[in-house]
């Protein structure tokens, strides 16, 4: 099975095209517990909105190092025997640190961008202050990414 190590330029596009992923984080008695959630990739960096109150965020104040992974299935491949099926994948890890957006503009911001990438050409009034107030928006600072792909084979080169 091709597998390709995806450059930078095709993880950030990749990240940039998807909608969800999945945040790992750890509880405090160091269980792992992993959230599916929408996001968006802009400048660098992963942000996602959510409650006020929640596990993912009690988990985030007491150790803000995450993983998230974002993967997507292009089509599965059958073949002769068992040992020939296969899946042609895309899948992106990024490892680094959370913090909760408290700068009200910042968020407000944020949340006007997620609009836009979510609302697939609807129009919708702008995110005022007062609406951001009602979730916590988070951003995941990226220290390292890397990404592959499970390809057919006239796809490497």
């Amino acid at each position: 099975m091709p597998k390709k190590k995806l450059s930078d330029h095709e993880v950030r596009d990749f990240l940039a095209g998807e909608r969800s992923g999945h945040l790992a984080t750890c509880t405090a008695s160091r269980t792992p517990y992993i959230t599916p959630l929408n996001y968006m990739y802009h400048q660098g960096n992963i942000y996602f909105h959510c409650a006020h109150e929640g596990l993912k965020l009690d988990n985030i104040r007491v150790n803000n190092q995450v993983c998230f992974e974002v993967s997507r299935v292009d089509k599965a491949v059958s073949g002769a025997l068992a040992c020939q099926y296969s899946t042609r994948y895309t899948s992106v890890l990024l490892f680094g640190s959370a913090q909760i957006v408290e700068d009200s503009p910042r968020k407000t911001e944020l949340l006007n961008l997620f609009t836009e990438k979510f609302a697939e050409g609807r129009s919708f009034p702008p995110i005022d202050h007062k609406a951001a107030s009602r979730v916590t928006v988070v951003e995941i600072v990226v220290d390292r990414m890397h990404g592959k792909s499970n390809v057919d084979p006239e796809s490497v080169r």
